[in-house]
C-alpha cells in the first residue's frame, strides 16, 4: 500500500450522515477537495435514492436541524466557530442538504453495515487507498481490506482514548485536543500522524442552564465536536501532513487511558460548572 506523499487532500471521505460527516464535508467544499471520491455508507437503491437519502438526512440530524431554528443556539454556534478559529457560518452551513450535490465522484457501499463482508469485497476493488472515517461504528471486518483508514479522535492519544473523548478530554484534564491517526483493529490505538492539545477555556453560551442534560449533550455534539475535528484537520492541511509521516511515539512513556460513556452526575457537573460561561 503506497502511502508516499499522499496527503489530507487524497483522501476519500466515508461519508454516515451524522453532524461529524457533515462538517468534514463543508471542510472539504470549503478547501476545494470537491473532486475526492465520497463513499456513502449506505446501499444504493434502484430507484427513490435521493427520497431516502433525504429522509436520512432529516431523520438523523433532527436536532441540530432543529436547534438551528433558535437565535440563542445561533449565537452559540458563532461562539463556538469563534473558539475554534472557523470560518463564519461553517456549523450552520454543514447542515445544508445540497452539500452533497458539490461533488460529482459519489459512490455507495453495498450494506450500511460498514463491516458486512459484501463492503470488504467492494472496497478492495477500489483503486483508491486511503479513507477518512467518519463513522462512529466501530471499523472491524473492513480493516481487513487492503486499504488504509484514517481517523480524527477527539483527544489527544493514548491519553484520552475511548467514548465521549472531547467531553473526558475537559473533565480529566481541563484541556481539548485531538488525534489524527491510521486506525487499527485496537480503539484508538493506531499510529498517529498529528495531535494536539491546549488548555480549555469555558465557551460563552448564555442561558444554558435553562437546558436539560441531554438537550445540552445533542448541542455539544451536534456543533461543538464536530467543530475540534475540523480544527484539528485544518491543522493537519496546513502542516501538510503526509498520510506515511507517522510520529515517533515511545508508548512504554505515554499515559494510556480509556475511558467509557458520561454517566449523568459526571455530565451534569461538566454542563453545570466546566463547559460554559455566560
Amino acid at each position: 500500500m503506497n502511502l508516499n506523499k499522499r496527503c489530507i487532500n487524497d483522501l476519500v471521505l466515508i461519508f454516515d450522515e451524522k453532524p461529524i460527516s457533515r462538517a468534514y464535508l463543508q471542510f472539504y467544499i470549503d478547501n476545494n477537495f470537491i473532486k475526492n471520491k465520497i463513499l456513502i455508507l449506505n446501499k444504493k437503491l434502484p430507484i427513490f435514492n435521493d427520497r431516502y437519502l433525504k429522509f436520512k438526512f432529516n431523520r438523523n440530524l433532527y436536532y441540530p436541524l432543529s436547534y438551528l431554528k433558535l437565535q440563542k443556539i445561533k449565537r452559540f454556534i458563532r461562539n463556538v466557530e469563534d473558539y475554534f478559529n472557523l470560518e463564519k457560518d461553517f456549523l450552520i452551513n454543514m447542515y445544508n442538504f445540497n452539500n452533497l450535490d458539490e461533488f460529482k465522484n459519489i459512490d455507495f457501499f453495498l450494506s450500511e453495515n460498514v463491516n458486512d463482508d459484501k463492503n470488504l469485497k467492494f472496497i478492495n476493488n477500489l483503486t483508491e487507498e486511503n479513507f477518512l472515517n467518519t463513522s462512529q461504528v466501530i471499523l472491524k471486518n473492513i480493516l481487513n481490506s487492503n486499504k488504509n483508514f484514517f481517523h480524527i479522535h477527539p483527544g489527544y492519544l493514548y491519553k484520552v482514548r475511548g467514548a465521549d473523548g472531547s467531553l473526558n478530554s475537559i473533565k480529566e484534564f481541563n484541556q481539548f485536543g485531538g488525534s489524527f491517526y491510521k486506525m487499527n483493529k485496537k480503539i484508538d490505538d493506531g499510529d498517529i500522524l498529528f495531535r494536539y492539545e491546549q488548555k480549555f477555556e469555558k465557551i460563552k453560551f448564555e442561558n444554558y442552564s435553562s437546558y436539560d442534560l441531554k438537550t445540552l449533550y445533542r448541542i455539544w455534539f451536534s456543533f461543538v465536536d464536530p467543530a475540534i475535528r475540523i480544527f484539528i484537520i485544518k491543522k493537519c492541511l496546513k502542516k501538510n501532513i503526509c498520510l506515511n509521516n507517522f510520529l515517533p511515539v515511545n508508548r512504554e512513556l505515554e499515559l494510556n487511558n480509556y475511558y467509557t460513556f458520561l454517566k449523568n452526575d459526571q455530565l451534569s457537573d461538566l454542563f453545570k460548572n466546566k463547559l460554559f460561561k455566560i
